[in-house]
């Protein structure tokens, strides 16, 4: 029973930064329609209804609903163009490169930034660990090939040297673990 309720407790809170700028988006809107309506109540004593007044009001709320489409649509989407270019400069190569946060992303967007850079980060270590490991082999090969080729080595020699390659190997990707 209360393993379910810490499964139920993570999902509910696992997306508050989402939940957050939903309700702010929310709340922006609210606030708009309450002052437009304020508004319509002012300008209806002062114009008489009808078509024109129908008109203004329609238009008021058609202006608020754009305006208010346009903010939060870019601060949610606008920031996709933009790493999804960073992170084609990422994949050429440049992997210490890092997305950036703007102030006016939102909040959920930040969150997933931040997840996205530890990402990153371990992808940074993998590859340098890769470099650092192919130059490793790449050096030892080579030591193996003139030692094989400055004499005649016995078996129990060459055997050795494979071992000991072996262990250097295994040094390598335990020292990549830590």
């Amino acid at each position: 029973m209360e393993i379910k309720k810490k499964k139920i407790r993570k999902r509910f809170f696992r997306q508050r930064e989402l939940r957050f700028s939903i309700a702010l988006m929310i709340l922006w809107s609210l606030l708009a329609m309450a002052f437009l309506t304020y508004l319509t109540r002012a300008l209806g004593g002062k114009i008489e209804p009808g078509l024109f007044f129908f008109i203004v009001v329609f238009a008021g709320y058609a202006i608020v609903v754009v305006f208010l489409t346009l903010i939060f649509t870019h601060r949610f989407v606008g920031p996709f163009e933009r790493l999804k270019m960073e992170m084609k400069i990422i994949l050429s190569g440049d992997y210490n490169r890092r997305l950036c946060v703007r102030n006016n992303d939102d909040l959920y967007i930040k969150s997933f930034i931040s997840e996205v850079n530890k990402v990153l980060d371990e992808l940074e270590r993998m590859q340098s660990f890769k470099e650092e490991l192919h130059a490793n082999i790449d050096s030892e090969l080579l030591e193996i090939v003139s030692f094989l080729e400055k004499r005649d080595v016995s078996r129990e020699e060459l055997r050795e040297t494979i071992i000991a390659f072996h262990d250097k190997v295994n040094a390598l990707f335990k020292e990549q673990d830590k």
